[in-house]
């Protein structure tokens, strides 16, 4: 979505007070308890900011060995491969043109190719395209392209590395009025989930799509608009239909919708939604949560960045939250989220009537033994840091300071690493778990 340009921030970690944070509650301030030794709660520190050779970097994914990443870059039709092999340097080794404008990427499970996810539409909202640009992650050389028969948004591999999902969103224009509504559902083509067959040579895989209308949960069911997909270790697929404020779950073996949910609505009094240079937590706020990115946890449960985006300003999700698989909600962020980028200079006040902080970005990862979120502030221009290992009851540890506008979020648990593609100003921040940091 359009960008408004702020200037470039530095990055910074501020560490909050590693409590419990109930829906609604206020971060505790960096000061008010110091860390203890060999403590967990600020864990992570920057290690470097590389600039892209290109414009922007949105989505990242990484070889198995976790020394290579690749980085989309919508602006310019490439993706990017960066050296991570001295994180404090990391540096660019090349790039690969895909013939459109790539959305997402997602590396093999045996690290010789990265899928790209390449929308050929140019602004054919009523005739969307697009394929699976397959690159062979050494030679950085095209080895082939699988038709996908729609504008996809999101790739993910699942673990055993046999299938690809990749959400179809077909998305909808937003200057057509459609009942009344600017940018309104339903929009015609429907988006649906694409499942590519990854057994065997590049040339023998497969796609084949499952249909994503008519789910219990969705708003305007005949017109999905799938936008993430994460993929669990059983093969089920969560896919966010985040206009239609849903989540469906797709076997990815016998492609079949096995679940659906509303994420339902955010009903606060404690929202700051005036566009007055003044941060004042005390308004109400009723949106539905529209979630953007999705993750599936260890417990088996998800993880959703809830941004908003139909809805009408100052609507939007403003925050976080942790569901079951049948779509209870196990705990929520309220202002919680909002109040700590507060307590680090970083709410967006100029977005309070557009949304908020905007949280788009998230990623779940064990690393040394702890189980971390990460969920990234489009509008913050940062990322907060959260132990997961009590799903119900997540800590905030830190606010990381990134780039502008933070969109895909990777952790690199083999490495250590967490890095984040900073949309805005073309950049990828890299965070370094410390030594000795793990409770464990």
């Amino acid at each position: 979505m359009p960008l408004t340009r702020t200037p470039r921030r530095t990055a910074l970690a501020v560490t909050l007070a590693a409590v419990p944070l109930a829906a609604g509650a206020l971060a505790a301030p960096a000061s008010a308890t110091p860390d203890r030794p060999g403590s967990n709660r600020s864990p992570f520190t920057e290690r470097a900011t590389l600039a892209v050779s290109g414009e922007v970097a949105e989505i990242l994914s990484v070889t198995p060995d976790g020394r290579t990443a690749f980085y989309t870059d919508s602006a310019t039709g490439r993706i990017g491969a960066v050296d991570l092999s001295d994180p404090s340097a990391p540096r660019e080794t090349g790039t690969v043109e895909v013939g459109g404008e790539p959305t997402s990427v997602a590396v093999t499970r045996d690290g010789r190719f990265a899928l790209v996810a390449v929308d050929t539409s140019d602004g054919e909202f009523t005739a969307p395209s697009g394929n699976l640009t397959v690159v062979d992650t050494r030679t950085l050389r095209v080895v082939r392209t699988i038709d996908l028969g729609g504008q996809p948004d999101s790739v993910a591999i699942s673990p055993d590395g046999r299938r690809a999902a990749v959400a179809i969103e077909n998305q909808r224009d937003e200057d057509v009025v459609v009942e009344g509504v600017e940018g309104g559902l339903p929009q015609a083509p429907a988006g649906f989930l694409s499942v590519v067959q990854l057994q065997g040579a590049p040339e023998r895989w497969s796609a084949s799509r499952v249909d994503l209308t008519g789910l219990p949960g969705a708003q305007s069911p005949e017109d999905p608009e799938p936008e993430f997909v994460d993929v669990n270790s059983a093969g089920i697929a969560a896919v966010t239909l985040q206009e239609n404020n849903a989540v469906a779950l797709v076997d990815l073996r016998s492609q079949r919708v096995v679940g659906s949910f509303s994420a339902g609505t955010v009903q606060r009094a404690d929202a700051d939604v005036e566009d007055d240079d003044v941060v004042a937590f005390d308004d109400e706020l009723t949106a539905p949560r529209e979630p953007d990115a999705v993750q599936w946890t260890p417990d088996g449960n998800l993880v959703t960045a809830d941004e908003g985006d139909l809805a009408a300003d100052p609507a939007g999700g403003r925050g976080w939250t942790v569901f079951s698989p049948g779509g209870e909600v196990l705990w929520a962020s309220g202002s919680s989220a909002e109040r700590a980028l507060a307590e680090a200079g970083r709410y967006p006040d100029g977005r309070s009537d557009d949304r908020g902080a905007e949280f788009e970005g998230a990623e779940v990862a064990t690393l040394s033994g702890t189980t971390y979120a990460f969920l990234a502030s489009e509008r913050g221009g940062a990322v907060l840091v959260y132990d997961l290992d009590r799903e119900r009851s997540p800590r905030l540890l830190q606010v990381l300071g990134t780039g502008e506008a933070p969109e895909g979020l990777l952790a690199v648990p083999n490495r250590g690493l967490l890095l984040a593609a900073d949309e805005e100003d073309g950049t990828i921040s890299v965070f370094g778990l410390e030594r000795g940091r793990d409770r464990r």
